[in-house]
């Protein structure tokens, strides 16, 4: 029997051992909400609280600016309401079964979640007006967005956006507006060779989003300034031309655009130019990128210089 009194015993004192910890915390909560409940009440209004908008129906989405923060006044013990800050607070919008156009959204008390003890008692504004409209879907055009300029004596040969076209996404009035997108702005001053870098796009409005998976690539194509050279009495070869005949033509004058230390040397003899006979004098008058493809230049120059006019065609004299 004493054993069993003696086991008891330990059971109890060390319950009361164990639970001591408990029981401080205990004692010092309830302390804490005498005190809390002991102070004055306050009134604080709260500018800048954030506002969500939640339940809009698929298909649709707001369209245009509209607020993205309000102000709650708010009623609690001095001390809590005091210590609130803006971003502790959330006011839900609620746009479930609105259908499109323009709506007016109530904001309640009742739609903000605030800490323990603390009473809302009024949002300002109210109520909020915005336009739900439908998403629209649309393929535009990327365009590069330069500043600057290239070092001296040089110039762009050509830019190059990958992928040219991308797939925007929208309220459907901001989407129909767009035919093309910029990108951010690339700064030229001073580049003196080719380049490649990766780009986002610019939205004018930030309700359009980009589906298409980023980043834009550019490659710009940077060179030697180019001029204009022309070069007369440059003889012609004709081929498939029929036996006994003479040809349309003996010389021709042309106006080669490249870089200008590529045209230093370079005489009309240099110049090999071979057509076919079977071609109309329409034709040849033509066709410029024909007659660019049959021109030879000494040292592979024909890659950098490219023909911009046939000027004047030489007819031979009829016997």
């Amino acid at each position: 029997m004493k054993g069993r009194v003696s086991r008891l015993s330990q059971v109890l004192y060390h319950s009361r051992i164990e639970n001591v910890g408990l029981k401080i915390l205990a004692l010092l909560l309830a302390l804490l909400l005498f005190a809390v409940s002991r102070q004055p009440m306050a009134e604080v209004r709260l500018s800048g609280v954030p506002l969500e908008f939640r339940g809009i129906s698929p298909g649709l989405e707001i369209s245009g600016d509209v607020a993205q923060s309000v102000s709650v006044r708010v009623r609690g013990p001095r001390d809590a309401v005091r210590s609130l800050t803006p971003n502790q607070l959330l006011v839900i919008a609620d746009l479930s079964n609105k259908e499109s156009g323009e709506r007016n959204i109530q904001l309640r008390p009742d739609d903000v979640f605030p800490p323990e003890n603390v009473e809302v008692l009024q949002i300002v504004p109210p109520s909020i007006k915005l336009k739900l409209e439908k998403t629209m879907k649309r393929f535009v055009t990327v365009v590069p967005q330069f500043e600057g300029e290239v070092a001296d004596r040089m110039e762009i040969y050509n830019k190059i956006v990958q992928p040219p076209i991308i797939e925007i996404e929208g309220p459907r009035s901001q989407v129909e507006k767009l035919k093309e997108v910029m990108t951010e702005t690339v700064n030229l001053t001073g580049r003196n060779s080719s380049f490649h870098v990766s780009l986002d796009v610019e939205t004018p409005q930030n309700a359009i989003r980009v589906n298409t998976p980023g980043p834009i690539t550019l490659s710009v194509e940077i060179g030697e300034r180019r001029v204009t050279r022309r070069f007369t009495k440059v003889l012609v070869q004709w081929r498939n031309q029929t036996p006994g005949t003479r040809p349309p033509y003996k010389t021709i004058d042309l106006e080669l655009y490249g870089p200008q230390s590529a045209f230093k040397d370079l005489k009309a003899a240099d110049i090999h130019v071979t057509l076919d006979a079977a071609q109309s004098q329409s034709d040849i008058e033509s066709g410029i990128e024909d007659i660019q493809q049959q021109i030879v230049l000494p040292n592979n120059l024909e890659k950098h210089i490219r023909v911009r006019i046939i000027s004047k065609e030489e007819e031979l004299k009829r016997r």
